[in-house]
């Protein structure tokens, strides 16, 4: 139990210290434009910011499952590069999305390791916020998929 506590606790710092960062943080290419406005980003590239300020703390840089925090976890988390080799070589882009927007309770993540981040995107905009949010992570990730 009180590893299981202090892991927690080891994980909302580290959380803690990446939300505000890439909240309120200026996006890249922020202040460039073109003759047809800001310059605009694509869904991948701005899920690749996303995943470095939500998600490789547990699951690593590269979505191997290991991130620094990820040691203090019930148990390791996802290999996301694998999800495809994993679903019959398909992405399950539509059950990525459904993770992380409402999460759920499967036995890798135990019942509260793994942030449901809908509610967090929830917080940061309306309805099309979070769906933008959730598909530009859900993008980056069908990139990093082992060939």
């Amino acid at each position: 139990m009180f590893a299981r506590t202090v892991g927690s606790v080891i994980m909302a710092v580290a959380v803690g210290f990446a939300l505000p960062a890439f909240t309120f943080a200026a996006p890249q290419g922020a202040g460039t434009s073109t003759a047809q406005g800001p310059a605009a980003r694509s869904p991948v590239a701005q899920g690749a910011d996303m995943f470095r300020g939500y998600c490789a703390a547990c699951h690593g840089a590269k979505g191997t499952g290991d991130g620094p925090a990820a040691v203090f976890l019930k148990t390791r988390p996802t290999d996301l590069t694998k999800l495809a080799a994993n679903n019959k070589g398909q992405f399950p882009g539509q059950r990525v999305a459904m993770v992380l927007e409402f999460g759920v309770a499967v036995p890798a993540h135990g019942s509260t390791d793994m942030p449901t981040w809908g509610s967090t995107f929830r917080v940061m905009g309306d309805e099309a916020t979070v769906k933008q949010r959730v598909t530009a992570l859900t993008r980056y990730l069908e990139t990093i998929q082992a060939k």
